[in-house]
């Protein structure tokens, strides 16, 4: 069984779009014909060259800024009078002890994981529930049940996540506009590499419950933002498990 999507006259807006899952949908969006709009505080210009119906244009954004996030909608809905979908993909994941953890530190993966999406909220759901039409996705984890020793504030970001996207899917949902929240599981992304040691990353791979792919995430994400789930809103959907590795000291004696 195979599933192909029309994203022809399609414009969708995806934040974190220049590398791992974010990159991935942009270009399967682009293969379905529609316009993906990559936002990334390092973009990723060889995006820009995919051969494919569609195509993604590149935009340089720190999305935890409200102006740059919001001046970047506002510009899209100004070139092609409507955005479509919306996309959270963005997020840093520092590793700090919490007395380690500067407050501007704190502060910023606020902005970045979490603010972000507010920012952009201002912008969308008025353009959105305008059109009678829309679809917003955000990331949670698996670590917003669990908490993550040195990771506190990236797991606050996505249980805020949660709470968020479910009071945004209640103000749209009488105007069509939908919004859902995705916990992809560990995906072998910069997210999953940059934060944790070779050690630890050989102990999700092995014994953790393995490491997801890119590949295995869009379809999920394109699903979410094509009309094909136009009745589904307010939801979580989790790839995540929940899993509880020793501590990095003891990772040896386990592999």
């Amino acid at each position: 069984m195979r599933v192909s999507y029309d994203f022809r006259d399609s414009v969708v807006v995806v934040t974190g779009g220049g590398h791992g899952i974010g990159a991935g949908l942009c270009r399967a969006v682009a293969k379905a014909g529609g316009v993906a709009v990559s936002a990334d505080i390092a973009p990723n210009s060889a995006l820009s060259e995919i051969q494919a119906p569609g195509r993604i244009e590149v935009a340089s954004v720190d999305v935890g800024n409200a102006q740059g996030i919001q001046g970047l909608l506002q510009e899209t809905i100004g070139r092609y009078g409507k955005i479509d979908a919306f996309v959270q993909a963005a997020a840093i994941q520092p590793r700090q002890e919490i007395e380690e953890m500067s407050q501007e530190t704190w502060l910023r993966v606020m902005d970045v994981n979490l603010n972000s999406l507010f920012y952009a909220g201002q912008v969308l759901m008025p353009h959105m529930k305008s059109r009678r039409a829309g679809a917003i996705v955000a990331f949670a984890s698996g670590l917003a049940q669990t908490g993550w020793a040195k990771a506190s504030g990236y797991a606050t970001t996505k249980a805020a996540l949660i709470a968020f996207i479910k009071s945004m899917a209640k103000e749209g949902l009488a105007y069509g506009v939908r919004a859902n929240i995705i916990a992809p599981g560990i995906t072998d992304t910069d997210l999953f590499t940059g934060p944790n040691n070779e050690q630890e990353q050989e102990f999700f791979r092995v014994r953790g419950g393995g490491v997801g792919t890119v590949a295995e995430v869009v379809p999920l994400l394109m699903f979410l933002i094509s009309d094909a789930s136009r009745s589904l809103t307010g939801a979580l959907l989790s790839r995540d498990l929940i899993i509880h590795p020793p501590e990095t000291a003891d990772l040896k004696d386990q592999m």
